[in-house]
């Protein structure tokens, strides 16, 4: 994964998750944190990702489409073996998604599209 991302990207990222994750009363299931590093940030998307999956699995797939993480890719994890692997394998995508978006505004803003 991208752990060479710099503290602001980090915080960008974490922003961006947070956002994605707000319920119907406008409150984030995934409060946006001070995390400096990529890997403590990614553990406790883990932690959310075995909560959602275990109290809140309709909106976990709905947000899920709304951040635009693959179907296949989804559809691929849910019927793998290795269901502990779930929820790590979850944040995953959804870090790479994220930084692929911000990735994307950041191209766009330099005019190099």
């Amino acid at each position: 994964m991208a752990e060479e991302l710099k503290k602001e990207e980090i915080f960008s990222l974490q922003k961006s998750v947070s956002k994605d994750f707000v319920r119907n009363d406008y409150s984030s299931l995934i409060p946006n944190n001070d995390f400096e590093r990529l890997e403590e940030f990614r553990k406790y998307l883990t932690e959310k990702m075995k909560d959602m999956l275990d109290m809140n699995y309709n909106l976990l797939i709905n947000t899920l489409y709304r951040i635009d993480i693959s179907e296949k890719k989804v559809s691929e994890l849910f019927s793998s073996k290795n269901k502990e692997k779930i929820p790590e394998k979850l944040a995953d995508l959804i870090i790479e998604r994220q930084i692929e978006k911000i990735n994307f505004r950041k191209l766009y803003r330099e005019g190099n599209l």
